[in-house]
């Protein structure tokens, strides 16, 4: 079952830069831009609509700036873990979000659960 989730939440490969996960750290690099952001420092995860159709996750934690990735970036499967083991992570409501094409940016996930409603 989290084999056929983890499928949903995979992307083709190909688009900009480069995602790690290591030691409790999320770091993309990519061709502009990039960063690290510590697992446990995470307060919000968004879904953000880019032009064109490309949609990106913007990881926040307080004090830090945002981190934008794309998520076609390549290894950006190992995401789906990380989201996954966040409390209070609804995996069904991440996987339909990804497959709306709505132009709206979505709050996928924060640490203050009063904020998803």
């Amino acid at each position: 079952f989290v084999a056929l989730r983890r499928a949903r939440f995979a992307r083709m490969a190909g688009g900009a830069g480069l995602v790690e996960v290591d030691e409790g750290v999320v770091s993309y690099f990519g061709p502009v831009s990039g960063g690290a952001l510590a697992i446990s420092a995470l307060s919000a995860i968004r879904l953000v609509r880019m032009g064109e159709g490309r949609q990106v996750w913007l990881l926040s934690a307080p004090g830090e700036a945002p981190l934008h990735i794309p998520v076609d970036a390549e290894g950006s499967e190992a995401l789906f873990d990380v989201f996954a083991a966040l409390p209070g992570m609804q995996t069904e409501a991440m996987l339909r979000a990804l497959r709306r094409p709505a132009s709206d940016d979505v709050l996928i996930w924060c640490s203050n659960p009063m904020r998803l409603h």
